[in-house]
């Protein structure tokens, strides 16, 4: 009877210093991670608790294989538009694969792109963002997990550890509402910001002597508009870093599933060169850019080869149409469509033309 007794006690002691240990990573968890929720809630108003409380969910409080090596704080899987690092992880099926992340702070920033730019997440962008349980039961209701009590835990998460007090604050308070979560924070030791502090952290001092190039952020521009909360300072000259998550810009054109991104004010030939490790002369060559050398914003500059012909049969021209805006919209080599419709090349067509992008005019 004793030793039925002493192995009971065994069990729950296990269970309780069990329990007690995942508390501690979970609150480790969010001490170093909150800042970066806030700085997504305040771009992309996704709120905080809702993160922080998936970011919990999706690593095991920071302990997955999928966190540790491929810095995947959210589980999203590649996707075809992904051309980034990859990692093979089972999951609901064998060998799944699944993004790979320079930082922890890329993978936030993807899962509020990836929220964003998804039309089955759309709706979610027009709920209070404080309110997180309508955000955890429309993430459920559009499939972002397969487990049926997905919402009803992250309602528990952030219900457990008052995760919907950061909905409430902006960056610059994250962190004195920490200390005032986690009284013993800063004599803990094993507390580190495991990667830089954003701009908005930084003191006034601090931020005039400061790199800053690598630290702004420019917010999502796709339905539901969302601006971004940075104020730049009118005494700082500042230049945005496009590239610094250069796969989250990456997009996929519907003929031949074409890798293209568009362009945004502040990039240039050498940057997008850089950081898709594509030569700068493929890239002209890519973009039929002896004939436009120009980058205009909004252009469509492909990441490899276009095809020789679209994905429709003609094209009707309007007003302002250039030849180079056709075979970028297309895309459609700028050579191949001067052939095919029997044009030379710097020939411009009127509005009302008819351009084949199939076959071959007679």
């Amino acid at each position: 009877m004793k030793k039925i007794v002493l192995f009971l006690i065994v069990i729950i002691s296990t269970n309780i210093i069990y329990a007690q240990e995942s508390i501690k990573k979970d609150e480790l968890y969010i001490q170093t991670y909150a800042r970066f929720a806030v700085e997504e809630m305040e771009l992309y108003k996704i709120p905080a608790s809702i993160t922080l409380a998936q970011g919990i969910l999706e690593t095991g409080n920071g302990q997955s294989d999928l966190a540790q090596f491929a810095n995947n704080h959210f589980g999203i899987k590649c996707k075809d538009e992904w051309v980034g690092e990859r990692m093979y992880h089972d999951d609901d099926l064998k060998g799944e694969c699944f993004r790979k992340y320079s930082s922890v702070r890329e993978s936030y920033r993807d899962h509020s792109l990836f929220l964003a730019n998804r039309s089955y997440y759309k709706k979610l962008f027009y709920l209070d963002e404080k309110d997180y349980k309508a955000w955890a039961f429309g993430l459920k209701q559009a499939g972002y997990a397969t487990n049926s009590k997905y919402a009803y835990i992250l309602i528990n998460l952030i219900e457990r550890y008052h995760l919907d007090q950061f909905d409430q604050i902006s960056l610059n308070e994250v962190d004195a509402k920490l200390a005032e979560m986690f009284p013993n924070l800063l004599k803990n030791s094993t507390f580190v910001k495991s990667e830089p502090q954003s701009i908005n952290s930084l003191s006034k001092d601090n931020k005039e002597n400061t790199n800053l190039d690598s630290e702004i952020y420019i917010a999502y521009k796709g339905e539901p508009k969302q601006e971004s909360s940075y104020k730049r300072n009118k005494s700082l000259i500042v230049k945005a870093n496009n590239f610094e998550f250069p796969s989250t810009r990456v997009k996929i054109h519907p003929n031949g599933n074409l890798k293209f991104i568009v362009i945004k004010e502040g990039d240039n030939l050498e940057d997008i060169s850089k950081a898709y490790n594509i030569s700068l002369k493929n890239l002209k060559l890519y973009n039929d850019l002896a004939f436009q050398e120009e980058l205009k914003i909004n252009q469509k500059i492909f990441l490899e080869p276009k095809k020789n012909a679209g994905t429709i049969k003609k094209y009707t021209v309007k007003e302002g149409d250039k030849m180079y805006d056709v075979a970028q919209n297309n895309g459609v080599s700028l050579i191949e469509l001067y052939k095919r419709n029997l044009m030379h090349p710097g020939q411009e067509p009127k509005k009302g033309d008819i351009i084949l992008l199939k076959g071959k005019r007679s």
